[in-house]
C-alpha cells in the first residue's frame, strides 16, 4: 500500500513538473515569436522611413523647377496700365533657356520615380510644352527671345502654379503617412487631355503673332 501510495506521488510529481516545463516551454516560444514580429514591424518601419526621407527629398528639391518657371524680370517698361511689363526669366536668351531644361531634366530624371501619378502627369505635359518651346526658340535670334517670353508668360507661370501644387499637395498631406505606395493608374494625361491642356495656352492661342518674331 505504502508503495502504491509512493508510486503514486512520483507519478503526481513528473506530471507536474512536466506541466510546469510544458509551460515555460510555451511561454519561451510565444515571447520569442513576439519578439520576432516586434522587430520584423521595426524594421519594415525602418525601411519605409528611409524610404520616405528619399521621396521628400525629390520633392522638395523638384520645388526649384516651379520657381524658375514662374521668376519673371522686368522690361523697365509699363503698360496702358501702369503696370510694369515683365517677362519669364529663363527665356532671356537660348543659352539661359537651354541651361534651365537641362536643370529640369536632370530633376526629373532623378525625382520623378518617387511622384504620385498626379505629379507625374503634370510633370510629363510641362516636359512636352518646353520642348516646343525650344523647338521654337531654335527658329527665332536672340533679339526676339524677351519678346517670346512676354507673350508666353502666363502660360510659363501656369505651369509652374500646376507642378507646385501637385508637389505641395504630398507635402502637406501624404506627409502625414508611412505607407508611400503608387496606385496603379496612367501617368500621363490622355492625348485628348494634352490637346485640349495646349489649346488653352497662349503658345497655341498667339500662334500667328509668335510667327511673326521667325521672320
Amino acid at each position: 500500500m505504502e508503495n502504491a501510495t509512493a508510486n503514486t506521488e512520483f507519478i503526481r510529481t513528473l506530471i507536474s513538473a512536466g506541466i510546469a516545463l510544458m509551460g515555460v516551454l510555451i511561454g519561451i516560444i510565444v515571447t520569442t515569436i513576439v519578439n520576432w514580429k516586434i522587430k520584423t514591424k521595426e524594421s519594415r518601419l525602418r525601411i519605409l522611413e528611409k524610404l520616405y526621407d528619399k521621396r521628400l527629398i525629390a520633392h522638395e528639391s523638384f520645388l526649384r523647377i516651379p520657381k524658375l518657371l514662374r521668376t519673371t524680370v522686368s522690361t523697365k517698361n509699363i503698360d496702358e496700365n501702369n503696370y510694369f511689363i515683365t517677362y519669364i526669366g529663363i527665356l532671356n536668351d537660348k543659352k539661359m533657356y537651354e541651361n534651365f531644361l537641362g536643370e529640369f531634366y536632370e530633376s526629373m530624371n532623378f525625382n520623378s520615380h518617387w511622384f504620385n501619378n498626379d505629379l507625374k502627369k503634370e510633370v510629363w505635359f510641362a516636359q512636352e510644352y518646353l520642348q516646343n518651346v525650344d523647338s521654337l526658340l531654335s527658329q527665332i535670334s536672340d533679339e526676339n527671345c524677351i519678346k517670346l517670353a512676354t507673350m508666353l508668360k502666363s502660360d510659363f507661370t501656369s505651369l509652374a502654379n500646376r507642378l507646385e501644387e501637385k508637389t505641395l499637395e504630398f507635402l502637406q498631406t501624404d506627409i502625414q503617412k508611412i505607407n508611400i505606395k503608387n496606385k496603379e493608374k496612367d501617368s500621363e494625361f490622355s492625348v485628348s487631355e494634352k490637346q485640349k491642356r495646349f489649346s488653352e495656352t497662349d503658345l497655341v492661342k498667339l500662334k500667328n503673332e509668335i510667327n511673326e518674331l521667325k521672320k
